[in-house]
């Protein structure tokens, strides 16, 4: 056949095979301790002459790699190093000697006398369908040998496959094989390859092989390949460039409808003809995924064959006792559908409050590290000296009351900055310059080591933030934040006109005895919502002010799931943002997917009604009801948990080593900060309605049947009493005379059949 070539030849080396392909009067040179008899064949490589072992009188067969250049030790190495692995695999010729420095190289197999299966398609045409069947499997268990070795043949066709003595396939040609691993590109022969090999620069895959064993048993049952056409094949043939023809077969046979030549065989059964299809679909992704898959089908092929007599009469007593059983056991089916229901619901529940368990706990163990670092730079001896040395400093302590008021402060969003001279000077104060080298290490040092911070700051008794470190720029500096929580402590921002840069006012205003989580407040460059860890600075029993860590909620919730079970963090604390939603699944997805980088205000500020949640009752997300949400699907009926973050006490100042319960009491502090732990309840209950419905469906099938058993059972009875008569009839009628002619079997020209293999 004209399509059975390996693609990798130039225009040159086409016309080198044709030339090789004369038989030549002598082989290319001799071998000690054999010697060569007959010539077998060739090709682009060289020749294969058969001969004998003089040592032990065996039949071998040797290759000759003739092109003499460079490539020839390269191919005769990779080739003996896969049949080196499969050495004593019987599906595979066996490799005997190799003679690496000899000139031409060579390497020495076992003989295999009948030839291989493209002599016998070319003898026969096509094969019977069992037959054809029986060596697809037996060269399948060898891929899969292959396989498992961790090679990949990637020129599987009929030339490749040779015949033992016992009919037995032995897969040969390994010159275009690869490892598993390897990543070269490997071309096999048109219509036996499948489209994404031909390419370049595609990488070896297993479903290739896959590919080539469906076009076998295509061509043993139909006598051509798959998508084989004499116009195809000429044009090509007639392209120049190989890349033109790869890409031609390649659109080719990508655009064809699936082959149907080998349905219309009689013989091929419809598990048998899907069973091609699916190894020669052109479409990678709809083609068995590994030989071990090909096998299987086969194996369940074989099996339902062998029960199809069973079946036919056992099927009549089961539908007969189904249709019976089922009026008795509706009610019962009822009873265990809604108590199967109630059982996946309860360990899905079970499952969803453990998950959430484990972000809670995730999400409190980040709190106390949070505590504990700012903690830990509020008692740093070093760094309240030089805090102190700051706000004791006369020029400082003149500039920072003039800045006290948050008001004044307040007008720096307008674009009016009053006190803009005062700021300046007070920013550009050396003294005050010392506390950001701090700071700047602490950021450093604790994206280095901890969950991401926003920024760190410092602010004085009266609220001034005298030093400050962003991830991003950031305009705060001088500013007065007295009125904020993490400065006093409350569960709300208070108001900033109530405070006044009255000297003798000033240590009055309210400040955090204790290290404090913040309110939430949300980001001026994300719209998400942040919140601040905060740990007074003390000096002689009296507080200097305080230093916080600002934090981008987001991702103090880790929790791996996606759409149908989720965790979202929601403050539950009194205040001005109650049940407000603090992270969510969609918060991350609305960023990354839309072009603003600012989350919109409809997702920062939907709310939860956290005292109305019954865990016993469906949850609908809140989130799903906004127009994103809403387009994720993110409000569907729900379980959900709630579990409440904790932290560590003060006594422990947030050491993580410290014992972890699992639960808000033993000893930790609430933080007012709710995980809801969501899982779609759908989802969860889908398998138990799905099983419902079929046996529901198969109930009323099973009613159906009753009515037309009795049919049923009168056709088929009859029908088999009908062959059985029949074929008594044929056995014990008298025979007529026959010709001794047609008695005759034909017996094939044995000169004849190997002038055809000649």
């Amino acid at each position: 056949m004209s399509s059975d070539r390996t693609e990798h030849q130039s225009t040159e080396e086409l016309q080198q095979a044709r030339e090789l392909s004369l038989e030549p009067a002598r082989p290319p040179s001799t071998i000690p301790g054999y010697k060569l008899q007959q010539f077998v064949g060739s090709g682009a490589y060289g020749e294969v002459w058969s001969g004998t072992d003089l040592k032990t009188g065996r039949r071998v067969a040797v290759k000759f790699y003739t092109r003499r250049n460079r490539n020839d030790v390269e191919l005769l190495a990779r080739e003996v190093e896969k049949l080196v692995v499969l050495s004593a695999d019987r599906y595979v010729v066996q490799l005997l000697d190799v003679g690496w420095e000899a000139d031409p190289p060579f390497y020495v197999m076992e003989y295999i006398e009948h030839g291989s299966l493209e002599d016998r398609l070319k003898a026969d045409s096509s094969l019977p369908v069992p037959e054809a069947v029986e060596l697809f499997q037996e060269i399948a268990t060898g891929m899969m040998h292959l396989h498992g070795k961790g090679i990949l043949h990637c020129d599987l066709k009929p030339g490749n496959v040779l015949l033992d003595q016992d009919g037995k396939p032995r897969v040969a040609d390994f010159g275009q094989s690869r490892l598993s691993t390897d990543e070269t590109p490997a071309l096999g022969t048109l219509f036996y390859m499948a489209p994404e090999q031909a390419d370049m620069t595609a990488i070896p895959d297993a479903s290739w092989d896959v590919y080539g064993l469906g076009a076998l048993l295509y061509s043993m049952i139909t006598g051509r390949p798959p998508y084989y056409t004499s116009d195809l094949s000429k044009q090509i043939e007639t392209t120049d460039q190989i890349s033109d023809r790869l890409t031609k077969y390649r659109e080719t046979l990508l655009k064809a409808k699936t082959p149907t030549e080998h349905r219309q065989i009689a013989g091929v059964d419809r598990a048998l003809a899907d069973i091609i299809d699916r190894c020669i679909a052109a479409d990678p992704k709809k083609r068995f995924s590994s030989i071990q898959s090909v096998l299987l089908a086969l194996r369940q092929r074989e099996l339902a064959q062998t029960r199809r007599p069973l079946m036919l009469l056992g099927v009549i007593a089961p539908l007969l006792l189904m249709g019976i059983v089922s009026l008795f056991s509706l009610s019962a089916f009822n009873q265990a559908i809604s108590r199967t229901r109630d059982a996946v619901s309860a360990r899905a529940e079970d499952s969803n409050f453990f998950a959430g368990q484990l972000a809670a706990r995730s999400a409190a163990e980040q709190i106390d590290d949070y505590f504990r670092v700012v903690t830990i730079l509020a008692n740093d001896t070093q760094f309240v000296s030089l805090f102190g040395e700051v706000v004791s400093d006369p020029q400082l302590r003149r500039q920072r009351a003039e800045l006290a008021n948050p008001v004044k402060n307040s007008n720096t969003t307008t674009g009016l900055d009053p006190l803009r001279d005062r700021r300046t000077e007070f920013i550009n104060n050396p003294l005050r310059q010392k506390l950001q080298a701090p700071l700047e290490q602490r950021l450093f040092d604790f994206t280095q080591q901890f969950p991401p911070a926003a920024s760190w700051f410092v602010c004085d008794r009266w609220g001034n933030q005298i030093a400050s470190v962003f991830k991003k720029p950031n305009k705060t500096l001088g500013n007065n934040y007295a009125y904020r929580t993490y400065f006093t402590g409350e569960h709300s921002d208070l108001s900033p006109d109530q405070f006044d840069s009255d000297l003798n006012q000033l240590d009055e205003r309210p400040i955090i005895q204790e290290p404090h989580l913040s309110a939430v407040f949300r980001s001026q460059q994300t719209g998400q919502w942040k919140v601040a860890f905060s740990a007074p600075i003390v000096s002689d029993g009296k507080p200097l002010g305080i230093v916080a860590v600002t934090v981008d909620l987001g991702e103090l919730v880790e929790f791996i799931g996606g759409r149908d079970q989720y965790a979202m963090l929601v403050d539950g604390r009194e205040g001005d943002h109650t049940g407000i939603v603090l992270e969510h699944p969609v918060f991350k997805a609305y960023l990354e997917t839309n072009e603003s980088e600012f989350l919109s205000e409809e997702l920062a500020t939907t709310t939860v009604d956290l005292d109305a949640i019954d865990e016993s009752s469906r949850f609908v997300d809140p989130i799903g009801r906004t127009e994103y949400g809403n387009r994720l699907k993110y409000g569907e009926e729900s379980l959900v948990s709630i579990i409440y973050v904790t932290r560590a006490p003060r006594e422990s100042g947030g050491n993580r080593s410290a014992e972890m319960p699992s639960q808000e009491t033993n000893g930790r502090l609430p933080t007012g900060l709710v995980v809801l732990a969501v899982q779609n309840y759908g989802k969860v209950s889908s398998d138990v309605d799905e099983l419902g419905s079929q046996l529901q469906r198969l109930a009323i099938m099973a009613g159906l049947a009753l009515l037309l058993v009795g049919t049923t059972i009168a056709f088929f009875v009859n029908r088999m009493l009908k062959e059985t008569r029949e074929k008594l009839s044929r056995s014990f009628s008298p025979s007529r005379d026959t010709s001794p002619v047609l008695e005759m079997e034909t017996v094939p020209d044995m000169r004849h059949q190997n002038q055809l293999r000649d």
